[in-house]
């Protein structure tokens, strides 16, 4: 998968920050809706100070100036650790520019506090805004103007009050065009001509019939565009390359099964369209908005007034059963249904029954290691500060328990990468090892197109936690095997639980900010995977 790292740039090649530059690394696969601005030339290294103009609406005379703020313009707007831009190659820079590295950065629409004054150097024409929280960001990449039109332009910032950050739209045509801009109605119409909207229709022999037009286009002899193909209903085997638009005004046609970050609605001449987060237009025809369902919830088992303490089980069957355990007889005996995702409270105590192993619960029945996946508690590392936040991550129950020191706080299950020991081009296994959470993003993009199972793009995953590489802790809205492998090698969580952890775990992320790295001052929280 794909996501924004300081960073990752496509999940098929994301990208690790190093102090400024971007190093390339196979995983998870993600990248950054967000792309880079590229690194400046040396200004001077002192700066006039020079105070910011008093606002309109600064309140009656003898009260207390308002705290001044800044709009993103751009995304992404970067902040340093310093009036100054990072260098390409830190052996060849200045003195100033030496250590100066991205702290993280904003998104456009985004609204930051800043300090009265500002910092005119060289190297910014614009000036430096010293942001409250900490950092510098160069003043072509804010405007302390709320009414510029960029902001208003700009799509809503992150969601605050539920469990996704967006809304998203799920494509259901090959071939649907991401619009540049508003499209008129002729330019809509010619290029949605010949699109195979809804299910592939198939011969009586099974096989997927090509659209009228494509036929048309094969007997005359033409080139047929792989949209207008029946890939015998199966997902196109086609590079990001050759999904981009054939006139400027598409930016891309997408594949059946992407998804679509969606900033809101909007009626135009050519019909009703989608208008996405980075500002495209999408057809609402071609979409199905996704509507965000919490099947379960994670459990605060640190907190006072929470019952449920590890160990606990997570039934993951869609069909799994009570069973009573007969110890004189060793045998078991299935009983009533328990519906899935249930949360039951385990005692602790395990039996063996033909090869099987039963769990048992404060609710006076056993549960089937099939039907579901027992949370336990684990031995913390040796060299752990007290009360240090720390993530373990059981890759054979597929289960996230997060720690404060020794003490247990938060417990779930998830989804790690798939395993596959015949097929090596088919093995996702997320790595064991101690890691710590590099840097967090509210939401990137993920996307790969060199996958057996064709390409894939997902706009916007949600809380996104990098720990090793282009391996990531990240919200999934997608699915939900939870308690099974299922990923390319992320730890999938469901956006309520991911947000919850997100929240939780360091490096904090700024009010305002769409993504942070990790620092000595803001380190990122312990991750522990293994078997």
């Amino acid at each position: 998968m794909s996501v924004v790292s300081f960073g990752s740039a496509r999940f098929s090649k994301a990208a690790v920050l190093v102090g400024a530059s971007l190093f390339w690394e196979t995983g998870c696969r993600g990248h950054a809706n967000d792309a880079q601005p590229a690194n400046e030339a040396d200004g001077s290294a002192e700066g006039t100070v020079v105070p910011m103009p008093v606002a309109a609406d600064a309140g009656p005379p003898g009260s207390p100036p308002p705290t001044p703020k800044v709009g993103a313009i751009v995304s992404p707007a970067p902040v340093f650790s310093a009036t100054e831009f990072p260098p390409r190659d830190p052996n060849k820079a200045s003195e100033e520019r030496q250590g100066v590295f991205r702290l993280g950065y904003l998104r456009k629409g985004a609204v930051v506090e800043v300090k009265p004054q500002i910092i005119k150097k060289g190297n910014c024409a614009e000036g430096w805004y010293e942001l409250v929280m900490g950092g510098f960001i160069c003043g072509k990449y804010v405007t302390a103007d709320m009414s510029n039109k960029e902001l208003a332009n700009a799509a809503h910032t992150p969601y605050a009050d539920g469990p996704l950050p967006y809304e998203y739209g799920l494509n259901l045509t090959n071939g649907t065009p991401l619009f540049r801009r508003a499209p008129s109605r002729k330019e809509r119409t010619d290029a949605e001509r010949g699109l195979a909207i809804g299910k592939t229709k198939r011969g009586p022999d099974g096989k997927a019939l090509p659209t009228p037009e494509a036929a048309a286009m094969a007997a005359s002899g033409q080139d047929t565009p792989w949209y207008l193909k029946s890939h015998n209903g199966g997902r196109p085997q086609v590079t990001f390359e050759e999904l981009k638009g054939e006139t400027g005004l598409i930016v891309w046609r997408m594949v059946r099964g992407f998804y679509l970050s969606l900033d809101k609605e909007v009626k135009l001449p050519a019909g009703k369209m989608w208008r996405t987060t980075d500002g495209y237009f999408a057809p609402t025809d071609h979409l199905l908005v996704h509507k965000p369902t919490t099947e379960f919830e994670g459990v605060w088992v640190g907190h006072d007034d929470e019952k449920r303490k590890l160990p606990l089980g997570f039934i993951t069957h869609p069909r799994a059963w009570r069973y009573q355990y007969d110890e004189a007889e060793k045998k078991v005996r299935r009983n009533e249904n328990v519906p899935r995702f249930t949360i039951v409270q385990l005692t602790g105590k395990k039996v063996i029954v033909e090869e099987r192993a039963y769990y048992e619960t404060t609710d006076g029945y056993w549960m089937k290691d099939l039907d579901g996946q027992p949370v336990m508690a684990s031995a913390p590392p040796s060299d752990l500060a007290k009360g240090e936040k720390w993530i373990d991550i059981n890759l054979k129950t597929q289960s996230l328990v997060a720690y404060e020191g020794d003490k247990p706080v938060y417990a779930t299950i998830v989804s790690t990468g798939r395993h596959n020991d015949e097929d090596k081009s088919q093995d996702h296994r997320t790595p064991m090892g101690s890691y710590r959470i590099r840097e967090k993003h509210t939401s990137a993009t993920m996307d790969d197109d060199a996958t057996s199972e064709g390409p894939y793009s997902i706009q916007d995953v949600p809380w996104i936690m990098y720990f090793h590489g282009s391996y990531a802790l990240h919200g999934a809205f997608w699915h939900s095997s939870f308690g099974h492998e299922r990923s390319h090698g992320c730890v999938n969580m469901t956006p309520h639980d991911a947000k919850n952890i997100f929240e939780w775990a360091g490096p904090s992320l700024p009010k305002g900010w769409h993504g942070v790295r990790a620092t000595d001052k803001n380190p990122g929280a312990r991750v522990i995977v293994h078997e």
